[in-house]
C-alpha cells in the first residue's frame, strides 16, 4: 500500500473521529446550558487539532499524487533504453565435412563483414491486392558481391548447430525494418522464418527471447513462421519455448501444408494466427470436382473457427486468380504480387510501395 492510500485512509479515520467527538461536545454544551467548563474547552481544542491534523494529512496525500503524475511525466519523455541485437558471432566447426565447411565459412565471412541483406516478399490482401505483411528473407552475399542461395548453406548451418545465429540476424534486419516503416504503418506485419534448431538451442533461444524482450512494442507486427514439416516434428522443449515466445505475445505460422485436415484447434492454441496453402494445392483440390470443394470449405471453416487466417503463397500467374477468388481467400503471396526483393524497394520514402508501382518498375 502505498504513502498516499495510508495517509487518505489515515485521514479519513481521523475526520471521523473528530466528527464523533464533536457530536458529544454539542451534547454536553447544551446539558450545560451552553456554558462549558474548561473540561469541554480542552474537549473542543482537541477536536479542533484532530481536523487540522487530518487537514494536514489529505495536503500530503495530494503532494505524493502530484510527485507521481510529474514522475510519470518524466518517465514518457526520458529515451528508452538502447535495444540491444542479439550476437551474431559465427563459430567456427571443426568436424563439419568439407562441403558443409566450406558453405560455413562463406556464411561467417559474410557475417563478420556485414554483407547481409533483408529481402521482403508483400503478402497482399485479396482482390483489391494491397499490401498488408511482408515475408522477410536473408541474402548473404560474397566478397565478390555474388548472392550466396539459402539452399547453399541452410542445411549445413542445421547440421552444425550454427542455424541459430542466421535465425537471430534475419530477427535484427527485420526489426529494423519495422522500426523503418515506422508508426504510421503499424498495420503491416513481417513474417520471419524460424527454425526449430533456434527454439530447441538454450544459448540461441536465451538470446532470442532477450532480443524479443527488447523490442516488446513490435509483438503484434512480428510473425514467426515454420514449415508445416517441422510443427508435424516438434519436439516438446520446442513446443514448451513456443509457449513462452506465445506468452510476450508473439504469434506463428505455418507454410508448405500437404492436406486440409490438421489438429487446427490445437495449433490456434499454441497460437498460430497463419496457414499458407500453395495456390497448386488449393486449385487442384477445387478441381476434384464437389467432394475438392466440400474439402476446402470445411477447411475454411475450420481455420475461421480457429480464428486463423489463410494465406495462398505460390501465386505466380494471372490466369490462376479468378479461380482464386472463387475460393474466397482472403490474401495472397507470390510472384504475381511482387517477388521477394531487396527491403529498400519496398520501403521507400518511409512507406511500402503498392504492387502496381512494384510492377511498373520491373
Amino acid at each position: 500500500m502505498n504513502l498516499r492510500q495510508k495517509s487518505s485512509r489515515y485521514c479519513a479515520a481521523v475526520l471521523f473521529a473528530a466528527g464523533a467527538a464533536g457530536a458529544f461536545l454539542l451534547v454536553a454544551a447544551f446539558r450545560a446550558d451552553f456554558k462549558p467548563d474548561l473540561e469541554i474547552w480542552l474537549a473542543a481544542a482537541l477536536v479542533v487539532t484532530l481536523i487540522l491534523h487530518a487537514r494536514a494529512g489529505f495536503a500530503l496525500s495530494r503532494a505524493q499524487q502530484e510527485i507521481e503524475l510529474l514522475k510519470n511525466l518524466v518517465d514518457r519523455f526520458r529515451p528508452s533504453p538502447a535495444k540491444t541485437p542479439p550476437s551474431l558471432q559465427f563459430e567456427p566447426v571443426s568436424d563439419a565435412a568439407a562441403e558443409d565447411a566450406h558453405a560455413l565459412e562463406l556464411v561467417k565471412d559474410a557475417i563478420e563483414n556485414d554483407r547481409i541483406d533483408l529481402y521482403l516478399q508483400p503478402i497482399v490482401s485479396l482482390p483489391q491486392r494491397k499490401i498488408r505483411c511482408f515475408e522477410a528473407f536473408s541474402r548473404l552475399r560474397r566478397e565478390d558481391g555474388g548472392v550466396i542461395k539459402p539452399g547453399d548453406y541452410i542445411e549445413a548451418a542445421e547440421r552444425a548447430n550454427r542455424i541459430g545465429v542466421i535465425d537471430n540476424m534475419i530477427l535484427l534486419r527485420a526489426v529494423q525494418a519495422l522500426r523503418q516503416l515506422g508508426p504510421k504503418s503499424a498495420q503491416y506485419r513481417i513474417f520471419c522464418n524460424i527454425s526449430p534448431a533456434t527454439i530447441f538451442d538454450v544459448d540461441f533461444f536465451t538470446r532470442f527471447t532477450d532480443y524479443l524482450d527488447a523490442n516488446e512494442d513490435l509483438a503484434q507486427r512480428l510473425v514467426f513462421e515454420f514449415t508445416y514439416p517441422a510443427v508435424e516434428m516438434m519436439h516438446d522443449r520446442v513446443k514448451k519455448n513456443l509457449r513462452l515466445v506465445a506468452d510476450r505475445g508473439f504469434s506463428f505460422s505455418v507454410d508448405h501444408i500437404r492436406r486440409f485436415d490438421l489438429n487446427w484447434t490445437a495449433l490456434r492454441e499454441q497460437n498460430f494466427r497463419y496457414v499458407k496453402a500453395s495456390g497448386a494445392l488449393l486449385l487442384s483440390e477445387s478441381c476434384k470436382g464437389d467432394v475438392g470443394q466440400a474439402r476446402i470449405r470445411a477447411f475454411k471453416k475450420a481455420l475461421i473457427e480457429n480464428e486463423i487466417d489463410l494465406i495462398v503463397e505460390k501465386v505466380e500467374y494471372e490466369e490462376q486468380m479468378p479461380e482464386i477468388l472463387k475460393l474466397g481467400i482472403d490474401y495472397g503471396q507470390g510472384a504475381l504480387f511482387g517477388p521477394p526483393r531487396i527491403a529498400s524497394d519496398y520501403l521507400q520514402q518511409d512507406k511500402p510501395a503498392t504492387v502496381t508501382e512494384l510492377a511498373a518498375a520491373s
